[in-house]
């Protein structure tokens, strides 16, 4: 899609928002786009205090009251107050009934949401005197992994000020901001100098990309999400070889990032036989501490083109990878320039370095859910995060399931995976023809 600054003013939001509002048209019904966390508070609640609680969020959040309409030719995201959205947010009972909370929520997130009313969903289901569920659907339209966290941090920052009698309340920073912030770079030499990057990679047509001999031919648009654990063990030798400078990093987390990384590039090798990978790889884009702490979406999905060479090791491909990556890094906030009816990527791959916060002085526990369905072109999503505390990860695969037909075929794809990441930590400096 080409970039039309003007177009995104008019219209108040950012590229990547355009990009989302048309595959979500062209997706009809699907929800594609819907994006839900299950936030298990260990505490009791006050179920009015937290309606309040939440509530006043919205108020504050332009983010969340946010919706998308076509107007004057073209589509416009548009802020509207607090009543229009027609919200109370459910208090169910699900006590002594954990799974049935769950069959209810795997039901709701697939439900679709309106753009032009409402693009969020929520309800808090009680499980136990002192056990709740908060279920939180959003449009990726307006949120992204971190937004979700934000969320958390701000409801319970009030639900806190209310239980202690403090009324004064808090601002949040305007999500609108960002448009305009992007508008200026657009502007900007930088953006030019991005564009011209975007378009040389462009010049070279990406192979055709099959996994385990299925291609986009069989794709569909129902997926199917499994969750997977890198144990703390695994994890920790992972932060050992980069601390002894094994594989070298501005940073422990980008590391493991790095390190991940690589491993998929081996597993994709294997699936496809294919010598040159695109990666997408979704960057948070918040710049700033107050956008840090701003719901909204701010996420920006770009690539990076890796090499396979049999001949080299792992630690080689660690370095392809790297300087890929922070190649990247320089131009990802222009949007990606891909030549006529081609991919942009071949898979996205998605690390999220974010604990989500206490809510109101009590633990936490985040599951990430699926709505089961995504755009039938794309084979595969895997997000990689820590929401919850501890030493391990947490993989979410994203399956398709006219690509991944079976629960062999994608236990055989998270399985090439771990085995790479074994590879590499095994043997740095062993080929990587010797991963047959």
């Amino acid at each position: 899609m080409t970039l039309d600054p003007q177009f995104l003013q008019s219209g108040n939001m950012t590229q990547n928002q355009l990009l989302m509002y048309t595959a979500q048209r062209m997706s009809g019904r699907k929800p594609i786009l819907n994006m839900g966390m299950a936030i298990e508070i260990a505490r009791e609640l006050d179920p009015q205090q937290f309606r309040d609680s939440f509530d006043y969020v919205v108020g504050k959040s332009d983010a969340l009251r946010s919706v998308f309409r076509f107007a004057d030719g073209g589509a416009r995201r548009m802020v509207i107050e607090p009543a229009e959205l027609e919200f109370e947010l459910e208090v169910l009972d699900f006590s002594g009934q954990p799974e049935e909370a769950a069959q209810w929520m795997d039901q709701r997130i697939r439900q679709r949401i309106n753009l032009k009313k409402r693009l969020f969903d929520s309800a808090l289901l009680r499980i136990a005197e002192d056990h709740y569920i908060w279920f939180l659907c959003q449009h990726h339209l307006i949120c992204d992994g971190i937004s979700f966290a934000n969320v958390v941090t701000h409801v319970g920052n009030r639900y806190a000020q209310l239980e202690a009698g403090d009324e004064s309340g808090f601002d949040l920073p305007p999500y609108s901001d960002l448009v305009q912030r992007d508008l200026e770079y657009y502007a900007s030499d930088e953006a030019a100098v991005s564009r011209e990057y975007w378009e040389r990679m462009a010049e070279e047509p990406l192979p055709e990309f099959r996994m385990y001999d299925r291609g986009t031919e069989d794709g569909i648009t129902d997926f199917t999400r499994i969750h997977r654990h890198l144990d703390a063990e695994l994890v920790g030798r992972i932060k050992t070889a980069i601390a002894d400078e094994t594989f070298r990093a501005f940073s422990q987390d980008q590391g493991v990032f790095l390190v991940l990384l690589s491993a998929l590039i081996l597993q994709l090798r294997r699936a496809t036989g294919n010598s040159v990978f695109t990666v997408g790889i979704p960057l948070h884009n918040r710049l700033t501490p107050q956008e840090k702490i701003t719901i909204g979406c701010f996420f920006i999905c770009s690539p990076i083109r890796v090499r396979y060479n049999p001949d080299d090791t792992f630690s080689d491909l660690y370095l392809q990878v790297s300087k890929e990556y922070r190649k990247m890094l320089r131009h990802y906030r222009h949007p990606v320039i891909a030549r006529e009816g081609e991919r942009n990527w071949d898979v996205t791959f998605n690390y999220v370095n974010k604990t989500f916060p206490d809510f109101a002085g009590a633990a936490t526990k985040i599951t990430w859910l699926q709505a089961g369905a995504y755009m039938a072109n794309a084979f595969m999503g895997t997000q990689v995060h820590r929401f919850n505390t501890g030493g391990a990860l947490t993989v979410e695969w994203d399956f398709n399931l006219g690509i991944f037909d079976t629960p062999e075929r994608q236990e055989t794809a998270m399985r090439d995976f771990e085995e790479a990441i074994e590879f590499g930590l095994a043997g740095p400096d062993a080929a990587l023809k010797e991963f047959a």
